[in-house]
């Protein structure tokens, strides 16, 4: 029986967006083919996810940490290059923040966040917030990042998009950051 696209795309952010690998067991039929039904479903996935993830928000945008190690400052989350990232000063696992301001209003519903992964995964949990009414408001938290961690939570509207590391096993690293 072909999965629902739905039922897909739960698996996809349940798996990818959780640091795992994506594993659908299409089987080939008789033939030694894909049947046509689950090659047509894996297009619309693919459609989807290409849809979904086509333009990063917060791609260039402006960002302030609350603490950041000489080298690798706050604008690297949202620089696009995979060589550069942000961290911590040593002795610094908890606590830090970085603000990426968005520049205007804008409405997103998925978060990415990606650790620099080459010394392991440091963060053990934090939070995103959205500035509204005067304040940060709580969007989504987890636990883990490691070499990607995917969000999903209801619409969200601002200008001005907060993350907190609330605890990481070493002074924790960002690579990048999406909505």
């Amino acid at each position: 029986k072909v999965k629902s696209l739905a039922h897909l795309l739960d698996i996809y952010y349940r798996s990818v967006g959780r640091n795992s690998v994506l594993l659908l067991n299409v089987p080939p039929d008789r033939r030694g083919l894909f049947h046509e039904n689950d090659v047509e479903r894996l297009r619309e996935l693919r459609a989807v996810l290409d849809e979904t993830f086509k333009t990063n928000l917060a791609a260039g945008k402006p960002v302030v940490a609350s603490h950041e190690r000489p080298g690798h400052g706050a604008a690297a989350i949202t620089d696009g290059n995979r060589n550069t990232y942000w961290t911590t000063p040593e002795g610094v696992t908890a606590g830090a923040t970085l603000d990426v301001d968005l520049g205007e209003p804008v409405t997103f519903d998925r978060a990415m966040l990606q650790e620099q992964f080459t010394d392991g995964q440091r963060i053990e949990q934090f939070a995103i917030a959205a500035w509204k009414d005067g304040g940060w408001q709580p969007v989504a938290e987890a636990t883990t990042v490691a070499h990607k961690r995917l969000l999903r939570f209801p619409p969200v509207t601002t200008s001005r998009v907060r993350i907190t590391i609330a605890d990481s096993r070493d002074c924790p690293t960002i690579r990048e950051f999406g909505l």
